[in-house]
C-alpha cells in the first residue's frame, strides 16, 4: 500500500520541508521505514496481528512521489476566478499546484527546492507503492479535479473488472479528466461526480459542504461496492479505501475495509502536531533535543489545524489518534476535526484470507 500526509489549516501555514522533509520520520522516509502506534487488530482464529499489518501497510513505497499544495498565486493575478462563499465573502481563490515524479524522493533536488522554498496551508501528499498499473507520473497521487484534490491508500479489489463500469456511471467531463490507469483515480472521479452531481467541470469550483463530501465518498464507496457484487458475486473481495479529499478549506478523509474483522491500512489524525512540526514554534520533530537555535514564538499562537497522516512523523506519540474502522474525518473551514462513522452497508462484507 502507499503512505500519505495531509494538512489543513485556516490561519497558519506550514513549509513544507518542515513538514515533508525535516522529519525523522517524515513521509520521504517512509518509503522503507514506518512506525504504526496503536494499530492492533482482533484476529482470534485466523492471521496474527502482526501478519494483517504488515499485509496492508507495505514496508517498501518506492513507485512515485506527488505533492500538491494551495496558492492564491493565480487568482492574485486574475481577479475573476473568484466568486462568494456561503457566508458572502469573497473566495481567495485558491487553487492546488502539483508536482509529481517517479524519482526517489531523497534524491530528487527538484522536490526538496520546491518544499524548501513553498508555504501553504492546504498540502496533500503521496509516495506510492503500486498494486498492478504502470509506474509513470500520471498514475502519482494526488489527482486534481478543478479545485478539488484527491488521493487513495490502498486497493479496489478486482479493479479491472469493473473499470468499466465506474466509467460507464461518470459524466463526459469526469471521465475525461482521467489521465492514468490507477483504481484510486477512478474512484476518485467516481466522488467528484457524485459531489457534482454530474454537472461536469464548472461544477468543480463550487463550495460544497464537508458533510456534502462525505455523503459522495460514501456512495462512490458504495458503487465500487455494488458493482463488484453485481459483476463477481460471491467471488468479490474485500476494499482497503483510505481515502481523502480537500478544496484547500475543508477536508474529509476516511479508513475503510469492508470485511468482517480485517483492518484497513494504517490512518491517524493529530490537531497539536502541527506546532512540532513548525520550526517558527519550540520542539522539534524528533525531539526537543534537536531545536534550532533563535527566538520561537510561543506555541498557544498557533492556528487550528488537522493533519491526516498514514503514519505518525512526530515522536510524542499521545499527539495523534489512530483513526478507527470505517469511520471519517471531517474538517471544515474552521479548522476544527470531527469524526462520524461511515453508515455500513447490511451486505458489503466481503471474504478473502490473502487480500
Amino acid at each position: 500500500m502507499c503512505r500519505w500526509f495531509a494538512y489543513l489549516s485556516p490561519t497558519e501555514p506550514c513549509l513544507l520541508s518542515d513538514v515533508l522533509i525535516t522529519p525523522k520520520h517524515a513521509l520521504t522516509n517512509q518509503v522503507n521505514d514506518h512506525y504504526l502506534p496503536r494499530l492492533i487488530a482482533h484476529l482470534p482464529d485466523r492471521i496474527t496481528a502482526a501478519h494483517e499489518a504488515n499485509a496492508r501497510n507495505r514496508i517498501l513505497n518506492a513507485d512515485g512521489l506527488g505533492v500538491a499544495w494551495y496558492t492564491t498565486s493565480y487568482s492574485d493575478f486574475e481577479k475573476g476566478i473568484t466568486g462568494e462563499s456561503e457566508d458572502g465573502k469573497p473566495h481567495e481563490g485558491l487553487r492546488p499546484a502539483v508536482y509529481k515524479t517517479i524519482q526517489p524522493p531523497k534524491g530528487d533536488m527538484n522536490y526538496r527546492s520546491i518544499c524548501a522554498n513553498t508555504e501553504t496551508r492546504c498540502c496533500f501528499a503521496h509516495i506510492r507503492a503500486t498494486s498492478a498499473s504502470a509506474v509513470t507520473q500520471v498514475n502519482n497521487h494526488p489527482f486534481l479535479f478543478g479545485r478539488i484534490t484527491f488521493m487513495h491508500n490502498g486497493a479496489v479489489s478486482d479493479f479491472i473488472d469493473i473499470r468499466r463500469g465506474i466509467c460507464d456511471i461518470l459524466d463526459p467531463d469526469t471521465y475525461a479528466n482521467i489521465q492514468g490507469s490507477t483504481d484510486s483515480e477512478h474512484i476518485g472521479a467516481l466522488f467528484v461526480h457524485y459531489l457534482s452531481e454530474g454537472r461536469g467541470r464548472d461544477s468543480w469550483d463550487e463550495d460544497y459542504s464537508v458533510h456534502a463530501m462525505a455523503t459522495a465518498i460514501r456512495i462512490a464507496v458504495k458503487t465500487v461496492i455494488d458493482l463488484q457484487e453485481e459483476i463477481l458475486g460471491a467471488k468479490r473481495k474485500p476494499n482497503s479505501l483510505n481515502l481523502a479529499a480537500t478544496d484547500g478549506t475543508k477536508m474529509i478523509a476516511c479508513r475503510f475495509r469492508n470485511h468482517a474483522i480485517e483492518q484497513p491500512p494504517s490512518l491517524y489524525y493529530s490537531t497539536r502536531a502541527g506546532v512540532t512540526l513548525n520550526r517558527k514554534y519550540p520542539d522539534h520533530a524528533d525531539g526537543k533535543n534537536v531545536c534550532d537555535e533563535g527566538p520561537k514564538k510561543s506555541e498557544d499562537e498557533h492556528g487550528n489545524h488537522v493533519i491526516v497522516a498514514s503514519e505518525p512523523s512526530t515522536y510524542i506519540d499521545e499527539d495523534w489518534e489512530l483513526i478507527g474502522k470505517n469511520q471519517y474525518l471531517l474538517v471544515n473551514k474552521d479548522g476544527k476535526a470531527i469524526i462520524q462513522n461511515m453508515m455500513y452497508g447490511q451486505t458489503w462484507d466481503a471474504d478473502d484470507e490473502e487480500a
